[in-house]
């Protein structure tokens, strides 16, 4: 018999509590891109290296910034990542994340600080997420400041 020590999750997935967060702060746009989705089943196009059916584009990212996603610029309406806590990561999804997406930015890391490597996105919130260890998450929310994007709406 298999007797369970801890409360803590599988890796590739959310807290069921992280996930309603989530699903708050991109209500209404459409389509979402989710970077290093694992097995969640959180927005339109779904990226990761491993090949959980859940992954739409399966694609392994190399964080170099030279390194580019192959979608279009401004493809997506949102954009949220939860990237392996590697500082390198966080330095390639500061530019390459605000060339795919229009509107909204959700970017969950560890301790790490993230924003975007451009003036046209303004910080609106800042979420601490707490878990069961001594490690928190931070969750940042970043709205694009352009007028002419923010207005592009197309709900889904």
């Amino acid at each position: 018999m298999v007797k369970t020590l801890t409360r803590f999750k599988e890796s590739w997935v959310w807290l069921s509590s992280e996930e309603r967060l989530y699903a708050f702060l991109l209500k209404g746009y459409f389509p979402i891109l989710h970077l290093f989705s694992g097995k969640s089943t959180f927005g339109n196009v779904r990226v990761d290296k491993e090949s959980f059916p859940q992954v739409t584009h399966q694609l392994l990212i190399k964080p170099s910034l030279k390194f580019k996603l192959p979608f279009n610029d401004l493809e997506f309406d949102a954009t949220i990542f939860d990237p392996p806590w590697i500082n390198q990561y966080f330095i390639w999804t500061a530019k390459e994340v605000p060339r795919v997406t229009r509107r909204r930015i959700v970017a969950v890391t560890g301790n790490f600080w993230w924003e975007p490597n451009s003036k046209s996105w303004k910080l609106l919130k800042i979420y601490v997420v707490k878990m069961i260890s001594p490690v928190v998450k931070l969750v940042f929310v970043y709205d694009r400041k352009d007028s002419i994007l923010r207005v592009r709406r197309c709900e889904g």
